[in-house]
């Protein structure tokens, strides 16, 4: 049984049914577009100009007349569909040009053109393209490849700009002193060249990878970022290259030393520049391989370093030693309270 309420609210829903004016369907489009849909123009140069052509056909009984509604940036358009009706079952040519200028990377730009019949809708014109950067550089990376301690090998960078404007480089990291850098520029062109100076690297590093920051004068590629790796080789080398004691392991640490060339050799001396460790004795027999024992005597956090004179090897070899006791936790029955604030 129906209430008054639900009465009134029935009647009420369906004269607002009733009310609500039936959808119009759309007229169908007078114009045929060709290309129809995106069209990709592929890849621009960063100051090239490119121009796509469409044809328009009136696919109706009467003559139709095109406007410009909006352009995406770098856009523009002009043509005879645009200078004059189009006849009925005529057809006229509409140029896009496109300006790459001031853009790099994929892009998507637009047309949207109106007509004198307010049936019909809007028309499109879009397209796609990526714009080729005006700087380049052949790879970010490069590697020194294993270095020997005497060598200064070099890496270098090539840059060009397409536009062929002048180019001008900065590296803007500060380099670590065993890595030195030159640049030189020939209007669009520069090289970045790297020289490692392995006698400068600090004892204990065999290996790093060097992260350069270079600022440029081209307005879209204002920063490069390139790495340099290295790895460096000695005649005798140390295992491992660098000893660490800490306080929950052995006061006593062997550390091995290993001729890259298989050669027997010997120790010919062993010094500590510091405090806090003891040395074992070397062998006296020549050996491709040998062994010294290192003792940590120190209670507190220290440093050494270990000078080692092998025969055979004109420069000595340097070993970083360290103690690095464990750090105090903090006590947990002590509480801080901050003040309180009104």
């Amino acid at each position: 049984m129906r209430t008054p309420g639900s009465s009134i609210t029935l009647a009420l829903a369906t004269a607002g049914l009733m009310a609500w004016p039936a959808a119009q369907p759309f007229a169908p489009p007078r114009l045929r577009i060709e290309p129809a849909g995106r069209v990709d123009l592929g890849e621009l140069g960063p100051l090239e100009i490119r121009v796509q052509s469409y044809r328009l056909a009136n696919a109706s009984a009467a003559p139709i007349a095109l406007r410009v509604l909006d352009l995406s940036p770098g856009v523009s358009v002009a043509g005879p569909a645009l200078e004059r009706p189009i006849p009925a079952g005529g057809s006229a040519l509409l140029d896009l040009r496109v300006d790459a200028a001031g853009w790099t990377g994929p892009q998507a730009r637009n047309v949207r053109l109106g007509t004198d019949d307010p049936g019909q809708g809007s028309f499109y014109l879009p397209i796609r393209m990526t714009v080729r950067p005006d700087l380049t550089v052949d790879g970010q990376r490069r590697n020194f490849g294993d270095v020997g301690a005497f060598e200064s090998p070099s890496a270098v960078f090539h840059f060009a700009r397409e536009t062929g404007a002048p180019l001008a480089l900065r590296v803007v990291t500060s380099l670590p002193a065993y890595l030195e850098s030159e640049v030189r520029t020939e209007g669009p062109r520069a090289q970045l060249a790297f020289t490692l100076r392995p006698g400068r690297i600090p004892a204990g590093m065999r290996l790093g990878l060097e992260p350069v920051q270079v600022a440029t004068n081209a307005p879209l590629q204002p920063r490069f970022d390139l790495y340099l790796e290295w790895r460096v080789h000695h005649a005798i080398e140390a295992i491992p290259a660098r000893l660490v004691f800490v306080a929950a392991e052995p006061d006593s640490l062997v550390l091995r030393l290993k001729a890259r060339s298989r050669a027997p050799f010997r120790i010919l001396a062993a010094q500590l520049e510091g405090e806090g460790f003891l040395l074992g004795q070397p062998s006296a027999d020549a050996a491709p391989e040998q062994a010294l024992a290192v003792r940590r005597t120190a209670s507190a956090a220290c440093r050494a370093v270990l000078v080692l004179r092998c025969s055979g090897v004109e420069k000595p070899l340097r070993v970083p030693i360290a103690y690095l006791p464990d750090q105090p936790a903090m006590d947990e029955d002590v509480i801080v309270v901050p003040n309180k604030i009104d």
